[in-house]
Order: C-alpha cells, then structure tokens, then sequence
C-alpha cells in the first residue's frame, strides 16, 4: 500500500514540475496574441457611427462624415510613424489635421447639429481634464467639475488619439 501511495505522489510530483515549466511558454505567448492597431477604415468607421449616433446624422451625412474622418486617420497614422519618438513634433503637426477635420464635418452639419457636436467635444475635452488630473471620469456627473474648460480650441475633434 505505502508503495502505492508513494508511487501517486511522485507522478503528481512530476506532472507539478512539468507544468510549471510549460507555464512560462504559455506567457510568451501572451504578445503575440495582443490586439492590434485599427485601421484608418475601421476607426473612420467607427467615429462616423458613432457620431451618426449622437447628432442623428442622415446617411449622406454620415457618409461625408467618414470620408473626412478616413481622411484624418490616415494622415494621423502617417504623422505617428514619421514622428514616433517626438510627441511634441507629433502633437504640432497633427493639429491642423484635426482642425481640417473639425471644419470638413462642420460643413455637413446642420446648425443644431453644430450645436450638439459642440457640446459632446467640451463634454469629451472635460473627461479628458478628469483623467489627467486622475479622476475617473464617471464617477458623479452631477457634482461640480472643477476641469472645466472654459472654450474649445478648433483642434478639439472630440476624437481619442492614442
């Protein structure tokens, strides 16, 4: 009996070693299987929807409105590679790709449209303040916001570009 019960024990043994040596190739990998990177289409895609959304574009509007955001993703996705390790270079040339986004979507809205997506982009801007400052942005909407700014600059799109 006691061979038994020993011999159980060293195949449990065994089977523990190997599987903790199995466990690091399983981390590696891990990278492999991240997500990637969405393509201009597939972010123009979904800002467009997005926006059709929250303004009740119609689906000429909505068409107009990702073309200009394909536009702007494509030329942010080459502004990231060519300036990828300078953020402040990034940062300047990238701002008059998003003014020319915010002006091409402009020119398709209505003036209430205008008015609502004005709105959301202050809404976006102030969540944006929360975050840096370490906030969460979601935890009382109705208590004062002290990361209030107090006007857009044009190159606010209301977009998140990471």
């Amino acid at each position: 009996m006691k061979k038994i019960i020993l011999s159980a024990l060293a195949v449990a043994a065994l089977q523990l070693a190997q599987a903790q040596q199995q466990a690091p190739a399983a981390t590696e990998q891990a990278p492999a299987t991240q997500r990637q990177a969405p393509t201009p289409e597939q972010m123009a895609t979904r800002q467009s929807t997005h926006l059709q959304k929250i303004l009740g574009l119609s689906e000429e509007q909505k068409q107009k409105v990702y073309q200009a955001a394909l536009t702007r993703s494509t030329s942010m996705q080459q502004l990231r590679g060519k300036d990828a390790g300078n953020r402040k270079e990034l940062h300047a040339d990238a701002k008059p790709v998003k003014q020319q986004f915010v002006t091409d979507v402009n020119a398709v809205l209505t003036p209430e449209q205008q008015q609502k997506w004005e709105q959301y982009r202050l809404q976006q801007k102030q969540r944006q303040e929360q975050r840096r400052q370490g906030a969460s942005p979601n935890t009382n909407q109705n208590a004062p916001n002290t990361a209030t700014p107090a006007k857009l600059e044009p190159s606010d799109d209301g977009m998140n570009d990471k």
